[in-house]
């Protein structure tokens, strides 16, 4: 049994006020490399080391957040929401950073890399930013985005949720930005570390519901201009 013992000795996590204008929804990894089953770069490189099956748990995972992901970035578009996608991978003008070097990801995001399943493509003028590490907020451009835009708060759903999902929601938390996190639209390496992940982010800024949970909180903010969480 995974215990968690932090939260009991923390604060109750703050409510959020969700409101177009302070509330967007961040999309993580949720690009090719990560989700693209058959022939994405971890697929591929799975497979050329023989330890696709060590996958297994994961490719599951994706498959079932797949239609939640969407579902969810097309409710934030029909409630206003603003859409941000970050991706661990960098730019034309930029080199593989430390960690990218490390692990061998040096995927470039102007190619087949950042493109992105249909379901929950970046429409025009949604932005796409290059994450150098785990976290999202690695990227300062990222970090000044939140800043300029006055974003409270996130609503996140993507992949690699015990790795880069996880030290996105701490990096927002050490800023005072809140985070909520789709349960069930957010896939972990392997299933035993949704639990455990969950648990630890359960204290500070970050908060966890369903996508049901959510549309039914959506439908709420567009009927009263706002709801708290």
């Amino acid at each position: 049994m995974l215990r968690h013992p932090l939260p009991l000795l923390t604060r109750e996590v703050p409510p959020i006020l969700m409101r177009p204008g302070q509330t967007w929804l961040l999309v993580q990894d949720m690009h090719a490399p990560f989700a693209v089953l058959e022939d994405g770069a971890l697929a591929r490189q799975a497979e050329a080391k023989v330890v696709a099956r060590e996958f297994d748990e994961f490719s599951d995972g994706l498959r079932l957040i797949a239609s939640n992901v969407a579902t969810m970035v097309a409710a934030a578009r029909e409630s206003n929401l603003g859409v941000v996608f970050t991706c661990l991978g960098h730019e034309r003008d930029q080199q593989p950073s430390a960690f990218q070097a490390a692990t061998g990801w040096c995927w470039r995001l102007d190619g087949p890399d950042g493109t992105f399943p249909s379901a929950w493509r970046p429409r025009e003028g949604e932005p796409v930013f290059a994450k150098p590490g785990w976290g999202a907020l690695a990227n300062p451009a990222f970090a000044a985005f939140l800043e300029e835009h006055g974003i409270r708060n996130l609503l996140v759903v993507g992949a690699m949720f015990d790795f880069g999902i996880r030290q996105t929601c701490y990096e927002l938390m050490d800023r005072g930005i809140g985070a909520l996190v789709v349960s069930d639209a957010v896939a972990p390496l392997t299933l035993a570390a949704q639990g455990h992940v969950a648990g630890n982010l359960a204290h500070g800024m970050t908060k966890l519901r369903s996508t049901a949970e959510l549309l039914d909180l959506l439908a709420v903010m567009r009927r009263d201009g706002e709801v708290l969480v």
